[in-house]
């Protein structure tokens, strides 16, 4: 049995394959190396071949194939006549729930918008488009509790511009693309002429900025009974257009500011809603607003939900898991208690060891098996230097979470300056993330929880022992590490502690600005060579610079 699941929309594109038991996921920005995977040729789909190959098997033998409605038909063109499309945010909800191993959840999606739930997607005549959904999961499946809609305005020219974002009322996704657009954190490639909004820049800025914007961009969103919302995207659009005109930097995080802190009073809002109407003490959350860490951690503060679980993927690429797992129980029947909930995120094809050590030695940098190699990286780590970190399967997800990373210590402060300056060539004003052993966390942050995928943000409470991973408001987006879900990091954060006293690491992503994460041994040794790094691990050697 093979079940496939295809998703993304206007990009983000990726592959989910299972057995019912092992699981390959993997984004097509990483195997074609473009970012966000824009000008991928969708009919050839390396990630569906990537994954199938995983298994064994081949697209001839897979049972069930399953897309959303918002997954463009080049990518399963050639399983057209045995696809099944399914509803956009059902399919972000089964991500969610069936990654969490939770045995009952109200489920949140949140994004710019969904399948449409009036009108067509070619033509000229009013569509509108689902923009926040509620579902409660349990062993029975999941149900659809509300739904907020709104009118959508796109570009319809071709179905193809159908997929792009466009404008959507009542859209929380679109308030938070038009202030990124507004303020000039997009991604704008040679390969698409629709603009990629880089929320998780905004989300950074925020923090820099006044609240001279809170009230006026407050007055756009109406929080209605029952969880609802209103928006005029128009509108949205309009003032922030207006209020980033020729606005300088601390304009422009005053903008981040202040449609930051309306999101998260929105979504703290519709999080209060379903739990008033389902009860449940457990989250899930999906939908690309999920990768907003710090509403994320705002919701777990300020409802009654107890737990929350956010999945790694929460954006478009995650359609593909929540496709999967819709795949196995509804058309395979599984039972929803026995759908394989994720240990990790570590999803991506496996590279065997022959193949990292011959990717090595090609480089021609030197490069050792160290008995210790934990112990040896520590002692790096502790003298200041900088490793990238490759090992295992790729995380599916935005995240890096210890086998595509480059590791530091967390302090000085002057380290996050160092590698945002000399090393990944991004923003000055964005933070880093810290990582730790779980059974450390509650000893520098604040949380009570596991944040295994890097995707809640609470207040540090030492920020003085780790100033390079705190950001400006004393705050951080950590990732808790159980030593089952990664032997070897685990096993170095507790050698860095033996030596400096601090159970915690900087870890952020293997790349540079612009740039995918790095997937594979070469492109590993690659960017070693080209970035400013002074040591990289590759599985069990430890490469040097002559």
């Amino acid at each position: 049995m093979t079940v496939l699941g295809l998703g993304g929309s206007g990009h983000d594109w990726a592959s989910c394959a299972t057995d019912g038991s092992r699981i390959v996921a993997v984004d097509e920005e990483r195997l074609v190396r473009s970012k966000y995977g824009l000008g991928a040729d969708l009919l050839a789909g390396a990630s569906r071949q990537a994954c199938l190959g995983q298994l064994g098997t081949t697209a001839v033998e897979v049972e069930h194939v399953v897309a959303c409605e918002l997954v463009p038909r080049p990518f399963y063109h050639s399983f057209r006549r045995r696809a099944t499309v399914i509803n956009h945010h059902l399919a972000h909800a089964y991500s969610a729930f069936g990654a969490s191993g939770m045995a009952r959840a109200a489920v949140l999606v949140c994004d710019n918008s969904g399948s449409l739930t009036a009108g067509d997607k070619q033509g000229s005549a009013a569509r509108e488009a689902e923009t926040i959904s509620s579902f409660v999961a349990d062993e029975q499946g999941i149900r659809l509790l509300d739904r907020v809609s709104g009118a959508h305005a796109v570009d319809v020219g071709s179905e193809t511009a159908y997929y792009q974002p466009g404008e959507t009322d009542n859209s929380l996704g679109h308030l938070y693309r038009a202030a990124s657009l507004a303020i000039g954190l997009a991604y704008t490639g040679p390969k698409t002429r629709f603009p990629v909004s880089e929320d998780g820049k905004t989300m950074g800025l925020a923090p820099y900025g006044d609240e001279r914007f809170v009230d006026d961009l407050a007055d756009l969103v109406t929080l209605l009974p029952g969880g609802g919302v209103a928006i005029s995207a128009g509108k949205a659009s309009h003032l922030l257009g207006r209020l980033a005109d020729g606005a300088d930097f601390d304009t422009r995080a005053a903008i981040a500011r202040a449609t930051q802190e309306v999101l998260e009073s929105a979504l703290v809002h519709c999080a209060r809603a379903l739990h008033e109407r389902t009860g449940l003490t457990d989250l899930c959350i999906a939908g690309g607003v999920g990768l907003n860490s710090v509403a994320n951690g705002r919701i777990l503060a300020q409802t009654p939900f107890e737990r929350l679980f956010v999945v790694p993927a929460a954006g478009d690429n995650g359609i593909s898991l929540g496709c999967a797992y819709y795949g196995l129980h509804e058309l395979q029947g599984v039972p929803m208690a026995e759908l394989p909930a994720l240990q990790n995120a570590y999803l991506g094809p496996r590279y065997p060891r022959s193949r990292a050590r011959a990717a090595v030695a090609a480089s021609g940098l030197p490069a050792r098996t160290p008995e210790d190699l934990p112990g040896e990286v520590a002692a790096l780590l502790a003298e200041g230097r900088i490793v990238g970190w490759w090992d295992g399967r790729s995380e599916f997800g935005p995240r890096a979470l210890g086998h595509r990373s480059i590791l530091a210590a967390p302090f000085p402060a002057s380290v996050r300056d160092h590698l945002n300056e000399n090393v990944k060539f991004r923003e000055w004003f964005r933070p880093y993330a810290p990582i730790t052993r779980a059974e450390r966390s509650d000893e520098y942050f604040d949380l009570g929880q596991p944040s295994p995928y890097m995707l809640i943000v609470t207040k540090v409470t030492r920020p003085d022992a780790i100033p390079a991973a705190a950001h400006v408001d004393g705050t951080a987006r950590h990732q808790t590490l159980e030593e089952a879900q990664n032997p070897a990091v685990y096993r170095l954060l507790g050698e860095f502690d033996r030596l400096t006293g601090c159970p915690v690491l900087l870890n952020t992503s293997f790349n540079v600005a612009g740039q995918p994460i790095v997937e594979t041994p070469e492109e590993a040794v690659e960017a070693f060579a080209a970035m400013n790094l002074d040591h990289l691990v590759v599985g069990d050697q430890l490469v040097s610079k002559a």
